[in-house]
């Protein structure tokens, strides 16, 4: 380390206090008086070097802010002041925020002390107006927060009623048409016909009523995320299908598939709407191939579910996750309209996102893509 003799250090010292870009002065303890400024507090502050030297500390402090000085200056430090704020005042009477530095030091044995002035005004703007943004999305957090439970209760209250003030006239209107049908002799066919007609839709619409209410139990279950296997998942969901599907020629591909971060019980769900969907467009197929496996889409892992089935036009798939929007008809394929809804509002809410490929007569793919899929990460956290 290099040394500087005396003449020299008393000389970069001054070059220092006077080069510095920003505002430094020495005053004395005892009266306040101003000892020496450089240029920068001259330029920054709006004083000249003689009006700065004819004033004290107490001259660009605002006059309530007195008191914190006397305190400031009664608190001697022995390491220095390090980065205190406090007001200043400039000489057109406008007020900054200055974060100060100060040390003291022996002057022609007067004691006095150094100070370097960092002007932080804009900084402190900035973060104020960061606070204020901040207090203003907590408010609107916790107001959409507030409407949301409202709204939840309203849903819950909804449910409610359907469930029980739908479902009674519903049942009285079944068992009413049964009786007709049994107890009416010599009905003619088209009157039989039309009672047959009341039941079918009385059991449409229970079946309406039920995906409704699930549904809306999907939105507003808690989700309890544990790191799965899907193929835990997906086995027991194929096995499950094949009992309920004996008739059918089904061949099930499965491959390796990844584990996931998620709310087992609605994945099953999410996996026996697919795989059922799956079932039932592939009616028409002497042989039905369903396949569940794994791709990549951009580096992730993406699951898929794959048929042979009938397909549809890719010009509406816009309507393919709507509430009660079908691609086929009622007569063809039996449904409400709501398993793909349920699937993809249980996908985000696991961060995910679902998405569906197809082709007339040539089959479907459905892709579940995951917030989290691959074990590196789960090991990563």
């Amino acid at each position: 380390m290099s040394r500087i003799r005396p003449h020299e250090s008393e000389e970069w010292y001054r070059t220092l206090f006077e080069q510095n870009p920003l505002p430094m002065w020495v005053f004395d303890l005892d009266t306040l008086q101003f000892l020496a400024v450089n240029e920068a507090a001259v330029r920054h502050y709006g004083y000249s070097f003689d009006e700065f030297l004819s004033m004290t500390l107490t001259n660009i402090r605002p006059k309530e802010d007195i008191a914190v000085l006397l305190h400031d200056l009664a608190a001697i430090p022995e390491r220095g002041m390090q980065g205190s704020v406090r007001r200043h005042k400039k000489k057109d009477g406008g007020l900054i925020q200055v974060e100060v530095y100060a040390r003291d030091l022996v002057v022609e044995n007067r004691r006095a002390r150094l100070v370097l002035a960092n002007d932080v005004t804009a900084q402190k703007i900035a973060e104020e107006e960061v606070r204020k943004l901040n207090d203003e999305l907590e408010k609107r957090v916790k107001d959409r927060t507030a409407q949301l439970e409202a709204a939840n209760k309203e849903l819950e209250s909804f449910s409610y009623s359907v469930s029980h003030d739908l479902r009674a006239p519903l049942r009285h209107i079944d068992a009413f048409s049964k009786m007709l049908a049994a107890n009416v002799k010599d009905v003619p066919d088209q009157a039989r016909l039309c009672v047959q007609r009341i039941g079918e839709s009385v059991r449409r619409m229970n079946e309406l009523i039920e995906d409704l209410l699930a549904l809306g139990h999907v939105g507003r279950q808690e989700i309890t995320f544990r790191f799965t296997a899907l193929e835990s998942i997906v086995i027991p969901v194929i096995e499950e299908l094949r009992q309920e599907n004996p008739e059918r020629r089904i061949e099930w591909r499965t491959a390796q598939l990844p584990s996931v971060d998620c709310d087992p019980l609605l994945m099953r769900q999410v996996f026996r709407n697919l795989l059922d969907n799956a079932i039932k467009f592939t009616r028409q197929r002497e042989k039905a191939v369903i396949e569940i496996g794994t791709t990549s889409n951009g580096g992730n892992d993406v699951v898929y579910v794959r048929d042979n089935g009938v397909g549809f036009n890719m010009k509406y798939v816009g309507k393919l996750f709507g509430v009660f929007e079908r691609l086929h008809r009622q007569e063809d394929f039996e449904g409400t309209g709501v398993g793909l809804a349920i699937v993809q509002r249980i996908i985000r809410r696991h961060g995910g996102r679902v998405w569906a490929e197809s082709e007339l007569n040539k089959g479907t793919t459905f892709y579940l893509a995951f917030g989290q899929t691959v074990e590196e990460n789960h090991d990563a956290k």
